[in-house]
């Protein structure tokens, strides 16, 4: 008789185009058996654990496995400002369609979105509200994306506060807690593709790479989960979007391989 799978409370950090990689790792956990019960995420991680909490998943693989780089343009609503490039208003609105209306609460899985509130420096987690509002918040990339308005609350990236939410996940008893960090430290195998990467990347993001790094590793280190992947930040770019099949497959072989360390241990 087969083993039962224990359920996964599931956490995705943030990471940009790299976050794409949570979207095979889902898949592997599936294929496998587990059923996700809770999910935690920010930046790109809020926008692939919202979607999937609303059972909405498949349909944003297609759409960006549908992404080129004149797709990517035409979503590119510039508005510079001394603070940010983007509106994001044309990426919000073509990711909102998929979900329309959805509140946080309603959902069947427990999820917590992070953003971090620029007037405070503080966290902020959303467990309710409306979903579309609380992915805009988290993945307000600095100086790219215009930060939201909430109430008092200036809202941007998740990643600031808490790249990788392994705190705030729900957790059930009999669970275990697995994680996709997408923003681990470099591999020194690929150091040509990050230096490719990185011609025109300034001091200051390097300090900030290195500075979400330890904060992704500090988390581990504080809540270690059952089962981890770890996708180094120069492993793909930071805006490979229209390279999403490879990444998507790269995450369903990262975890395979996990899952298959976590089947000796037991």
């Amino acid at each position: 008789m087969e083993t039962k799978r224990p359920d996964v409370a599931l956490v995705l950090s943030s990471g940009s185009s790299r976050g794409l990689a949570a979207i095979g790792a889902i898949e592997s956990l599936q294929s496998h058996g587990f059923k996700i019960t809770s999910v935690a995420g920010c930046s790109m991680g809020a926008i692939v654990g919202g979607m999937f909490a609303a059972g909405k998943l498949p349909e944003l693989k297609d759409w960006y496995k549908q992404m080129t780089l004149r797709k990517m343009l035409s979503l590119s609503d510039f508005k510079p400002r001394l603070n940010y490039l983007l509106g994001g208003e044309k990426i919000m609105q073509a990711l909102a369609e998929l979900i329309p209306g959805v509140q946080i609460e309603d959902l069947e899985i427990p999820l917590a979105l992070i953003a971090s509130d620029m007037n405070t420096g503080e966290e902020v987690v959303f467990r309710e509200g409306d979903l579309s509002h609380a992915i805009r918040a988290s993945f307000s990339l600095p100086l790219i994306l215009e930060p939201v308005q909430d109430g008092n609350r200036l809202l941007m990236d998740g990643g600031i506060t808490n790249a990788l939410p392994l705190n705030r996940v729900a957790r059930k008893p009999g669970d275990i807690l697995v994680s996709v960090n997408v923003s681990a430290r470099e591999r020194p195998d690929l150091k040509a593709v990050m230096s490719k990467n990185s011609r025109f990347a300034s001091l200051m993001n390097r300090v900030n790479d290195i500075m979400i790094q330890q904060h992704c590793e500090l988390m581990k280190q504080l809540c270690p989960p059952d089962i981890n992947i770890d996708v180094a930040m120069n492993q793909f770019g930071m805006f490979e979007f229209d390279h999403a099949d490879k990444i998507i497959n790269y995450g369903r072989h990262l975890m395979d391989r996990a899952i298959e360390n976590f089947d000796k241990k037991a």
